[in-house]
């Protein structure tokens, strides 16, 4: 800051140079800022996916135990579903769980019964999850990576 006397006043001030200075730093900083948050609303993202994962699980297992099986799509057949497949959230809310959760839905993660034929229940299950910070899906499940034709064989680490 430079002192300048004028017709005898005094008169403060910033010049041009260092304002645009202290102006480039808080830009700088506030990027850095803005970068770190974004990822952890990613951390964030993903830590409440295995949390409903975890719960779409348990889920499963208690409707393995009220029907010695795992749901199917449509009664007889396996097939690959959307979690957001209407037979599949019938079957399970809201008696299993309270709603299909909404990231996983969001996501289009996928459900894959394993081992169903006609009159027999599924004997596992494989499900297709979204892993928003590697930007890629993993297989979570009783036999995860066994059946479907996703060409996913990374298993989910959680």
């Amino acid at each position: 800051m430079k002192l300048k006397i004028h017709n005898n006043l005094i008169s403060r001030g910033f010049t041009l140079i260092e304002l645009l200075v202290v102006i480039a730093i808080i830009g700088i900083l506030s990027s850095v800022v803005l970068a770190s948050l974004n990822t952890a609303r990613t951390k964030g993202r993903d830590a409440a996916r295995i949390s409903n994962v975890k719960s779409l699980e348990t889920a499963m297992e208690l409707y393995y135990n009220d029907n010695n099986g795992y749901p199917t799509s449509n009664g007889s057949s396996n097939g690959d579903v959307l979690l957001s497949d209407a037979t599949l959230v019938g079957k399970l809310v809201p008696k299993y769980i309270p709603s299909m959760p909404a990231i996983l839905v969001a996501d289009g993660d996928h459900y894959y019964a394993n081992g169903a034929t006609s009159g027999v229940q599924p004997n596992g299950y494989d499900m297709l999850i979204y892993i928003e910070a590697t930007n890629s899906r993993c297989r979570a499940g009783t036999l995860p990576g066994n059946t479907g034709d996703w060409g996913v064989p990374t298993v989910c680490n959680f």
